[in-house]
């Protein structure tokens, strides 16, 4: 019996699949962002929840000539967050479906996808509970497998010649 393993070279497109799947956890987060919001407003609140929002409303800043809440604040970049991460999710699968070389080949694209996906995991890391965190490694390890799959700009250099 020849125990030989014969590597199969990966095609390019397989670099793409796992790009996919972060792009897909970035709307993921940010679907599952805009839901939790949302059960949490309509929840019956605890009495501490209740404190926190109260201080939280009554706490007032002025920038830039708008006077607004905290409460105001935080639910508002909360929820233009969850918003933009799904956007960008979007605008990712866009681009590969419309332009799969930008995937199969370790361009910028690629490198930003990764570079965005780690810092905000290391935010998440420092600050937030562990839905993101889970969420953001996923994706971080998607985009950066993808990349590994990618051919360098050298080896596809070669091929055209």
């Amino acid at each position: 019996m020849n125990s030989a393993v014969t590597s199969r070279p990966l095609s390019r497109a397989d670099s793409v699949r796992p790009f996919r799947v972060g792009a897909y956890g970035f709307v993921f987060l940010g679907i599952g962002h805009l839901a939790l919001s949302a059960a949490a407003a309509a929840a019956t609140q605890t009495p501490e929840r209740r404190e926190v929002d109260t201080a939280m409303r009554e706490s007032t800043f002025a920038l830039l000539g708008l006077e607004r809440t905290v409460l105001d604040v935080f639910n508002g970049m909360s929820i233009a967050m969850a918003f933009f991460s799904i956007t960008c999710g979007l605008l990712i699968l866009a681009a590969v479906r419309h332009a799969p070389d930008l995937v199969q080949r370790r361009t910028a694209f690629g490198w930003f996808a990764l570079a965005v996906s780690l810092a905000v995991l290391a935010v998440s890391v420092l600050l937030l509970p562990p839905p993101p965190i889970v969420v953001l490694t996923i994706t971080s390890c998607a985009f950066a497998l993808s990349l590994r799959r990618a051919t360098t700009p050298s080896a596809r250099a070669a091929e055209v010649a």
